[in-house]
Parts: structure tokens; sequence; C-alpha cells
């Protein structure tokens, strides 16, 4: 999401260039793309680049509207190599946790036949609303074959921040997708898809984010998920090298060598 403009071998290409070792597909990028699959991923293994999660899976939850079918989601990430799916309760709305909980449990068994982890993403106003949630949904399943998606736009939004990174939630986390805020934005409406800033260029604690999440689990995948009209208006080669170095100077700071 954060070099929209590109195609997903477009994507595959710059992502290698800049030192990036994993990219986000979309089945949406990937029907786009209209290549094999062996072709995307002899593109992958050129670039030096895999495939860290599909984003994402919305139509097994409760209310959402219909999008790519669980199985068809599934049979992509076994295709590209990815070994998770995000799932995000796009648009659906409040709902019990109990009710949540027994759905994502049962789909993360599904996923677990196909090896695959599901990563849970919350969202303001849908059935995962915060982190808090989303860890205890996490909880609940009891399955190595679920964690949370931490995207830090969505954190800041719910007023979470790095006090909540205690105890276990650290190893409960997953993913991360990394974008930067000022405290402003707090007052302004909510624009979906617009409006974030590359790390170190608003005002979230990123490093103390990110510190207790690297230190429960060295091998996390800290992405960038920047999505902006400037960054969307540049070319593709320079908007990932932008986003390559804004991430390479946070994880710098963190004090970790962790892959982009």
């Amino acid at each position: 999401m954060t070099v929209r403009q590109a195609s997903l071998t477009e994507l595959i290409a710059a992502a290698g260039r800049h030192g990036f070792d994993r990219i986000t597909v979309s089945p949406r990028a990937h029907a786009r793309a209209g290549i094999p699959d062996a072709e995307i991923r002899r593109r992958l293994d050129d670039a030096g680049v895999a495939v860290g999660y599909i984003d994402g899976l919305s139509s097994p939850l409760p209310g959402t509207p219909e999008g790519i079918a669980e199985d068809d989601c599934f049979a992509l990430a076994q295709a590209l190599g990815a070994p998770a799916v995000n799932v995000v309760h796009f648009n659906g709305p409040s709902v019990p946790f109990a009710e949540m909980a027994d759905v994502l449990g049962a789909l993360a068994e599904r996923a677990e036949r196909h090896g695959i982890t599901i990563l849970l993403e919350f969202l303001p106003g849908t059935g995962i609303p915060d982190f808090q949630v989303a860890l205890e949904l996490v909880r609940a399943i009891g399955s190595g074959r679920a964690a949370v998606m931490l995207d830090t736009w969505h954190l800041a939004r719910t007023g979470g921040g790095p006090a909540m990174l205690t105890g276990d939630a650290p190893s409960l986390v997953g993913g991360v997708q990394v974008s930067d805020r000022t405290a402003a934005q707090d007052a302004q409406p909510y624009v979906p898809m617009s409006g974030r800033y590359l790390p170190g260029r608003g005002e979230l604690p990123l490093v103390d984010i990110l510190t207790p999440m690297l230190e429960a689990r060295p091998d996390l995948a800290v992405g960038v998920e920047v999505l902006n009209d400037e960054l969307r208006a540049m070319p593709v080669d320079e908007a990932a090298a932008e986003a390559a170095a804004a991430l390479r100077a946070l994880l710098d700071r963190v004090g970790s060598a962790q892959p982009l």
C-alpha cells in the first residue's frame, strides 16, 4: 500500500533494488498481474524477495462484504510461498467477543491445515476494534497459528502506545505495519487510505513501540505501510527508496538489524 502505483511485478523489482526482502501481496494486485504464479515466483527469486503475507482476508468474518474466498486466499498464499494471511474485519459491525473468537478459532484451525498463520489486524469501529481485543482474541484462540498484526497508525488512533506492550503482548505480535502520525491528527476527521507519514516524519514513539516486540521476537518482520498522496504521486523507484530509507533509519534507532 506504500507504493500503490506499482504493479505487482514493478513492486517486486523495486523491493529488490531498494533492499526490502519481503513484500505484501493483495489478492487484487495478484489478479491484476495477469501472469502465472510460477512466473511471479521466478521474479521473486530473481529479486531476492519473498512474500511476507497476503493482505487480506475478511469474507469468513461476521457481517463483512463479500471478498476473496477463504480457500482462494489460502491457495494464493501457498502458491506464492507466503507463511501468513492478514485477517481484517473490514467494514464489519461490532460483534460479541465470544462469537468473533469462535469464528477466528475455526479459521485458525483451517489455516493451520494449510501451514498458514493468521494475523489479526485491529481497526476502530469493527469487531476487532483495538490492540487489547486483538490480543484477547489471540489468547482465546490459543493457537501458534494466530498472532496480532500491529499497525502503528491504528494503535495511535485507538489511544494505544508503548505502555500496552508489556507481559506477553510483544510475543503475540506476528507482524508490524509502521507509519507515523502527528498529535494534531487526533483532532482531525479520519480519512481512510490517506494522511500517513513515513517513519520519523511524525510524532509517534515508534522506537519505544518496536523495541519490546523485537526483543521478544528478533525475527519479527517490520513492514512500512504509508498511505499518502505524496508517495503515490512519485515514480515507483523514488517512492520505494523513500520508504526504505525511512524504515532503515528507524530500525537503526531501535538498534536492530531486522530485515525490511
